[in-house]
């Protein structure tokens, strides 16, 4: 397995080519199996069935007004907000079979990264949290279903790879409150802003402990990223494809 840690980018965007990148090089067989982390600045991410709703351009609105870059991503869930404090961290790996493996990859995605917040002494479990962004089973919270949200896990799957994601809200998560909860009444659906809490060693340490599990599990070693990949990311960046159908992103 093979770590790339690309640290602060300029723009969130940045950061979803650079996802996008690693998993056409994996399927194209151009790179193993590889573990990724990124931060960027603060941004929205739904869903393309969420950009669809009624209430989407009002939800949009309010996070521009809030300071928040309105993006669309490629994988699974619901909306999302990240600032500087937010660790993006997936694993994409080659497929062989596109209809197996996606739960058995949510589970073992799951236990990697409460494995990774027990290290830093967090009563981590996987589990639903009432009122949670981006609501589902495959989410990581400490004290129960009440409790607080740490991360949401979505995937992408190809014919030839699979990208299991996680956001990690690993500090400065009490400014994240104000927009999800804009966002989330424009969308219809609910949040409870307890639902958010900070982790106790912030987004270095949340880096250091995931990498530190990675490397138990599967071996590898840290790279930087090659040129290549970056060329590629920011020209997927640069692409349409993360932007509302109102700037001109495609409507499906």
């Amino acid at each position: 397995m093979e770590t790339l840690d690309a640290g602060l980018l300029a723009r969130p965007e940045e950061g979803f080519g650079l996802q996008q990148a690693v998993l056409e090089q994996v399927g194209a067989g151009e790179r193993g199996p590889t573990a990724l982390l990124w931060r960027s600045p603060s941004y929205v991410a739904a869903t393309r069935p969420e950009t669809r709703l009624a209430g989407f351009a009002e939800a949009a609105r309010a996070a521009r007004e809030m300071g928040f870059e309105v993006l669309v991503r490629n994988s699974g869930g619901g909306a999302v907000a990240a600032n500087e404090g937010s660790l993006s961290f997936s694993l994409t790996l080659p497929v062989g079979d596109l209809r197996q493996g996606l739960y058995e990859r949510y589970a073992e995605g799951v236990e990697l990264v409460c494995a990774a917040l027990r290290r830093l002494g967090v009563a981590a479990e996987g589990g639903e949290v009432e009122g949670e962004f981006c609501p589902g089973a495959y989410s990581v919270r400490s004290g129960g279903a009440r409790g607080v949200k740490h991360a949401g896990l979505a995937q992408r799957v190809t014919r030839r790879a699979a990208r299991l994601e996680a956001l990690v809200l690993a500090e400065r998560t009490a400014e994240l409150v104000p927009v999800l909860e804009r966002v989330y009444t424009a969308l219809g659906r609910p949040f409870r802003p307890e639902s958010l809490g900070d982790l106790p060693s912030g987004v270095s340490g949340v880096a250091g402990a995931l990498k530190a599990e990675v490397r138990e599990r599967y071996g590898g070693l840290e790279k930087s990223l090659d040129p290549a990949t970056l060329a590629r990311a920011r020209e997927l960046a640069a692409a349409p494809l993360w932007r509302p159908a109102e700037e001109g992103a495609p409507g499906s």
